[in-house]
């Protein structure tokens, strides 16, 4: 995968790029498969820049009136697509904003590519592909408990079926991200540090 510039982007184990500025008037979006702890880290990092957070989830949970298990059981996952993509159009209109995306953000219903999704993405926010390694992704994934509000992604959420999922997004995470940052060795805090410290 490359970056727009041409160069060569390293997959999820690679250190995070050198040097990134931040957009002057910053929309930032992370992206990443699920237990990564993006939301964790997205709370850190509004603390510290003082930035709007808004959960893409929570929002389109929000303007449904309902969780997003009880969208997909009662609409399906075409209609759960099409209102992340509106949640994610209504938020590309702000002028300062810290996204946490979910970890579906690049794909349409059936695991098909979004490319509207991605496009928008592109286009309005600096992406950060919140990484980790495949060994430490099966750990997480082994150790999370079964979360009633998350819809199954596959029809059964074990560990391994994940993984499949995960390994079918990572590409479409590394072509979107302006940047990634690997957080297998880290917990949230330092997480946050070492994305704060590439904006320096």
């Amino acid at each position: 995968m490359s970056d727009r510039g041409g160069r060569r982007r390293k997959p999820h184990g690679a250190r995070p790029h050198a040097r990134v500025s931040a957009p002057s008037k910053p929309r930032l979006a992370l992206i990443g498969f699920r237990g990564v702890g993006k939301s964790a880290i997205a709370r850190r990092l509004a603390e510290i820049w003082q930035l709007p957070l808004l959960s893409l989830d929570e929002q389109i949970e929000r303007n449904a009136g309902m969780k997003i298990d009880q969208i997909v059981q009662t609409q399906g996952w075409p209609a759960f697509r099409d209102l992340e993509y509106a949640a994610l159009q209504n938020a590309a209109a702000s002028d300062r904003l810290l996204l946490d995306c979910g970890g579906g953000i690049v794909e349409e219903a059936n695991g098909l590519r979004s490319e509207r999704k991605i496009a928008l993405l592109r286009e309005r926010f600096f992406c950060i592909y919140i990484a980790v390694s495949e060994e430490k992704m099966r750990y997480r994934l082994s150790s999370l408990s079964r979360n009633a509000s998350r819809p199954d992604l596959t029809g059964a959420d074990s560990p391994d079926k994940l993984l499949e999922v995960f390994r079918r997004r990572e590409p479409m995470y590394l072509e979107l991200a302006h940047t990634v940052v690997d957080v297998s060795d880290t917990n949230i805090g330092e997480s946050a540090l070492r994305i704060t410290q590439m904006f320096k």
